[in-house]
């Protein structure tokens, strides 16, 4: 039976993320700490979930043999066109779900950065994942993941935010969203609505529900040890301190396949 389409990261939704990273503070460190992690691997690397392309391009351009695969058709469409800015080359990334990828190879390194393995919100489903990145991970290789804990949930929920993106035209993309969280099921959902504004009018809309699984402090030690992973390191940033905090909002881990 064919998997239900994706509901979320559409057209502007897609295109809100894209320059939303662009101006994230933290993005050159982050891309420097995977960078770091490609130049070890000494082999393939694949990126899971690598949307449009905010690692996957420049660890490219740097000659690194790497792939990656997104489950979203408009995140990878996005893809596609910024790496056409750069390279005569078609993208090595295709449309696929984690808990469905199997391609009979095994890498040197993966990598998801970002927080984006909590959009993976059903737990069966984020282990199932684990077992599937093991499996695809060669011998003495690295498995290398960013994810978000309940420490990382904004407060308050239930009040309206917006956040305005501005494209290189000078018109705008706005974000209106809405949080709430069912602590039972550890779930963080956020109601969007993005707004295309041209000339201070709403040309086009959008709306979504994002869920997101929010880890507790131990809880992805635990997980990772069941899928097989050995070697598990965690830190609280990319500088690699330790994270020893549970009220940590961002755990990096890094872990390996014997």
């Amino acid at each position: 039976m064919p998997r239900p389409e994706l509901t979320t990261y559409k057209k502007l939704c897609t295109e809100f993320y894209d320059l939303e990273l662009k101006h994230r503070s933290e993005t050159p460190e982050a891309l420097a700490f995977f960078t770091d992690y490609a130049r070890q691997a000494n082999g393939p690397i694949l990126e899971p979930m690598c949307g449009t392309g905010r690692f996957l391009i420049p660890l490219l351009q740097a000659d690194f043999d790497i792939e990656g695969f997104d489950a979203s058709a408009h995140m990878l469409d996005a893809l596609k066109q910024n790496y056409a800015r750069v390279s005569n080359q078609p993208a090595p990334a295709w449309q696929e779900f984690v808990q469905d990828f199997d391609n009979q190879k095994q890498y040197n390194l993966i990598f998801v950065p970002f927080g984006s393995w909590g959009l993976i919100s059903d737990l069966e489903t984020a282990k199932k994942g684990l077992e599937i990145m093991y499996r695809h991970l060669a011998p003495g290789g690295k498995f290398v993941l960013e994810i978000e804990t309940v420490a990382s949930l904004p407060q308050p929920s239930g009040v309206w935010r917006q956040i305005t993106n501005t494209r290189a035209d000078g018109s705008q993309i706005a974000l209106k969203i809405l949080i709430s969280y069912e602590p039972e099921k550890q779930l963080f959902k956020s109601l969007c609505r993005y707004e295309s504004i041209v000339n201070n009018k709403v040309l086009a809309t959008e709306e979504e529900d994002f869920y997101m699984y929010l880890y507790r402090f131990d809880e992805m030690d635990t997980l990772l040890a069941q899928a097989g992973f050995s070697h598990i390191k965690k830190y609280c940033n990319y500088r690699k301190e330790p994270a020893s905090d549970p009220n940590t909002p961002i755990i990096f881990y890094e872990c390996s396949k014997e």
